[in-house]
């Protein structure tokens, strides 16, 4: 099997997920240090609430959050895309289950599966998702119809899957990343008057993994592949080669970008590879900015095998200052931390997330109350806060998360 094969093949949800991992390598893995070094080494956040998807297997694809970070929108290994109020405090309340009408819920194959969710407005009332399938679909939270479906009719002979999508700073465009089919392609939609508007495809010539416009300007996206490219382009051009403004070749294979500013106003581009190493660029100058291998990461949450460890994400805090969230499959995700990436030097540890219970693949983060969301392979959603006063004790955790299944029951 190719790597682009492993590679596509691993983003599938009918594999094994890493809790049926034998533990025969993660009895290897351990702190590199005693728990008192960790004490004074990290802060400590604590579990402020957690609900659970209620599915056998669940397993949460992909997660988003209003700008006010009041609502959240939940995408799991299911069409239903379940819906969250977030308050002020950091408790959840689930409000809404949304299930598109051309996918049933007993569909759990790869036509089926979540291939992102969006919000569009401020208020979290417009939601886009997406599926394996093709499709876009746009919903408004205060009506049970879908509002409308994206899905290109320019692409021969059949509507290539999509990987991955974002919509711009606007919410006036929407665009798609492809699987490879006769190519990989970039599809671009008007989302206001429900029309396709064209597509890239010259520019990357593998799957398309991560789509990601920039938060302040609508005319500038970044894009990733498996062929270890990051474009960037100014979609305002219409012609794909006028549009490419930069191409960094990263050496990797891409699977996760951000958009960064840092302390002095440049725009960067950060990156997660495949094989959990940070990478990070300034934007049009394409200079390294930032760059971590695997094992220094490793070194910086304190731990020992780097073949147990998963880099998730990378967060802004309100400084301009950067983190990044590790995790490990040790003892089913127990392990979860983060470390500071500094301009200079070496990764600094900063919060040890302790009380964690799966293996994260998602996490969001709000950097006016310090909140941590996270979510991963059993289906649950983490609510982190360094306020150890006001945290629930897991039996109370537990209570609730029943007492909001139960009221969300139809019967």
């Amino acid at each position: 099997m190719s790597v682009n094969e492993y590679i596509a093949e691993a983003a599938a949800i009918e594999l094994p997920s890493s809790e049926d991992e034998p533990d025969t390598e993660q009895a290897e893995d351990a702190d590199v240090c005693s728990d008192q070094q960790l004490a004074n080494e990290f802060r400590v956040h604590y579990i402020k609430d957690e609900a659970s998807l209620g599915f056998e297997q669940s397993y949460i694809l992909s997660l988003t959050a209003s700008t006010d970070f009041t609502r959240l929108a939940v995408g799991q290994n299911i069409p239903a895309v379940k819906i969250y109020d977030l308050s002020k405090g950091g408790e959840l309340t689930q409000i809404q289950e949304l299930v598109p009408r051309s996918l049933p819920l007993k569909k759990r194959g790869r036509e089926a599966f979540n291939r992102g969710v969006r919000f569009l407005e401020d208020n979290g009332n417009t939601l886009l998702a997406g599926y394996s399938n093709g499709q876009v679909k746009l919903f408004d939270l205060r009506t049970p119809v879908e509002q409308a479906t994206f899905m290109s009719e320019f692409v021969p002979p059949v509507p290539p899957s999509i990987r991955c999508f974002d919509r711009n700073a606007n919410s006036r465009i929407l665009c798609c990343g492809t699987k490879l089919t006769t190519s990989a392609y970039l599809l671009f939609f008007d989302i206001r008057k429900r029309k396709e508007l064209g597509s890239y495809c010259e520019s990357h010539s593998d799957d398309i993994t991560s789509v990601r416009f920039h938060d302040t300007y609508p005319d500038l996206l970044c894009t990733g592949s498996t062929d270890g490219l990051i474009n960037v382009f100014d979609i305002k051009e219409s012609d794909e080669d006028e549009a490419l403004k930069n191409t960094i070749n990263t050496e990797s294979s891409v699977h996760r970008l951000n958009w960064h500013q840092d302390a002095n106003n440049k725009e960067v581009i950060t990156c997660i590879t495949h094989t959990n190493d940070f990478k990070s660029y300034e934007c049009l100058e394409g200079d390294d900015w930032l760059s971590f291998k695997r094992s220094e990461i490793v070194a910086g949450i304190r731990r020992k095998s780097p073949a147990n460890f998963n880099l998730i994400n990378a967060h802004t805090m309100l400084d301009k200052g950067l983190f990044l969230l590790a995790g490990t499959n040790f003892h089913r995700g127990e392990v979860l931390r983060s470390v500071i990436a500094p301009a200079k030097g070496l990764l600094k540890p900063f919060t040890n997330y302790v009380g964690n219970k799966q293996v994260v693949r998602e996490s969001l983060y709000d950097a006016k109350r310090d909140l941590l969301i996270t979510s991963g392979e059993t289906g649950l959603i983490s609510i982190w806060t360094s306020d150890a006063s006001d945290v629930k004790s897991n039996d109370n955790l537990r209570k609730m998360r029943f007492a909001k299944s139960r009221k969300s029951t139809p019967y």
